[in-house]
């Protein structure tokens, strides 16, 4: 008997260290996943689509380490928006700080939304697209554009809505709208309410954004001449049709960019070939050029 009671202590001894080791596998597994957002996003890290793809969809979230705004006025140098097509992902810089970032959504073909360098050529915080649906009075729809399609009796037409419109490129532009983790548009930048919202205060007219659809550093980004960043404005409708429209309101066009700063210089090397722009409105909206701008928003 005393030898069973002397064993005692022992045999809890031994439990406990078997328990050790299975109590500590979840702490080991969860911090394995809180390493931070801003360190696992640096503008030469990749985020691939796939791991986006129908993330929003499934969980009508987005994930912490995928958004984030922290904006300090204070900081030096310019303000400076890239959009990074091969990651789907936005990123705003002062200076080469980066003060926001999060997912976009852009043409859903590669040559929908135009890699290049631009300047926000006009603003419009109620902007709506002339593609929206037409719905019946039993609330069935079907997609369409109000310049090409007519309403059958006793539809009403929806266009789509674009809050926190930023022109970039003629037809092409900034705003928030619907993320399914993929590239999705008619080739209009989607971004989230976030940073659409905030973006939208701090970015006047002039605002240099540069499109680019592979490996970058911000510190080059930053360097590069302001004669090769291009204002295109809205494609005149007279002529091709716009893809857009605002909500009656004026849109805000003038640049707080001077001319000088406004005026194109004849790009060359890696700037040529990262400037495919529309040269014109008819350009930008016509499906039979070879530009690829088929179908924009």
């Amino acid at each position: 008997m005393s030898n069973a009671v002397m064993r005692l202590p022992e045999m809890k001894l031994s439990l406990f260290h078997l328990l050790v080791p299975c109590l500590c596998v979840p702490f080991l597994f969860s911090s394995c996943g809180t390493t931070g957002g801003d360190a696992s996003l640096s503008s030469s890290s990749s985020v691939p689509v796939e791991e986006l793809t129908g993330y929003f969809e499934e969980t009508g979230t987005i994930p912490g380490h995928l958004l984030k705004w922290e904006d300090d006025p204070s900081l030096p140098g310019k303000l400076l928006v890239v959009v990074d097509k091969k990651k789907q992902m936005m990123y705003v810089y002062r200076g080469t700080h980066r003060i926001g970032y999060g997912p976009i959504s852009s043409g859903r073909s590669p040559g929908m939304t135009p890699a290049g360098y631009f300047r926000i050529s006009s603003k419009d915080a109620d902007h709506h697209s002339y593609y929206g649906s037409f719905i019946n009075a039993a609330g069935e729809q079907r997609d369409g554009d109000i310049r090409k399609d007519a309403a059958r009796p006793g539809e009403r037409f929806e266009a789509a809505q674009m809050p926190y419109f930023m022109r970039v490129n003629g037809a092409v532009g900034i705003h928030e709208g619907y993320l399914p983790g993929r590239p999705s548009s008619h080739g209009c930048i989607r971004i989230p309410h976030l940073i659409a919202r905030n973006l939208f205060e701090v970015a006047p007219v002039g605002t240099r954004v540069i499109v680019r659809d592979g490996s970058w550093s911000i510190h080059e980004l930053q360097k590069k001449p302001s004669g090769i960043f291009r204002t295109v404005h809205r494609p005149s409708p007279a002529r091709a049709g716009a893809n857009s429209s605002s909500s009656g309101k004026k849109e805000l066009v003038k640049s707080e960019a001077s001319v000088e700063k406004d005026a194109v210089a004849v790009p060359s090397g890696e700037e040529r070939e990262n400037t495919p722009l529309p040269s014109s409105g008819a350009d930008a909206v016509n499906p039979s050029s070879s530009n690829g701008l088929e179908g924009l928003e």
